[in-house]
């Protein structure tokens, strides 16, 4: 900093343009900075989506799992590579859960209960109640059933094995689950 010869004191230009320079470079750093923690977060963020997606699919399948009716077949519990439908019981009134893969790559959970008659009108079959989407970007979804044991009482134990692989490039996620059902089911 100079005075001038009138008494004034102020900055230079070459002053003035080091401190720009100077301020310029340390924003840009700090920029940066900003800048790659906010790519990290987003990335970060990406690749827990399908382990959140999975966590939530495999919980609400257990769930319902856990609430199948009593003394429901063996057979009522219809798990093959693509679907799983079963029986449950919420509520008191029965109803019947699907779990199946549409061309949308969407897991959709389909609960539905069984139809009564309307006045002098039967309705047969089962009436759908709800649908709804617990999962997207699902590649493949895959259920094996497995009669576990059956016990003197006939009564039997399943064990649902779930996989679900998730459109994630370039290559999929994979994740396995085990559903262990104690619940009296006859065989």
């Amino acid at each position: 900093m100079r005075k001038s010869p009138t008494g004034n004191a102020g900055f230079t230009l070459l002053e003035l343009l080091l401190a720009l320079s100077i301020g310029s470079i340390v924003a840009a750093a700090v920029y940066g900075s900003f800048h790659t923690a906010i790519k990290a977060k987003t990335r970060a963020e990406a690749a827990m989506k399908p382990l959140r997606t999975a966590r939530y699919v495999f919980s609400a399948i257990k769930r319902d799992l856990q609430n199948i009716a009593v003394n429901s077949h063996v057979v009522e519990v219809d798990c093959n590579a693509e679907h799983c439908s079963f029986p449950v019981s919420t509520d008191g009134s029965p109803m019947q859960v699907s779990y199946l893969l549409n061309r949308n790559s969407e897991l959709i959970r389909e609960l539905r209960a069984q139809a009564v008659p309307d006045g002098s009108r039967k309705t047969g079959g089962q009436q759908q109640i709800r649908q709804e989407i617990i999962g997207r970007d699902v590649r493949q979804l895959q259920f094996e059933r497995q009669i576990k044991e059956v016990r003197e009482a006939e009564v039997a134990t399943l064990l649902i094995g779930v996989r679900i692989c998730f459109a994630d490039k370039p290559d999929p996620l994979q994740f396995h689950y085990a559903i262990l059902v104690e619940q009296a089911l006859l065989p």
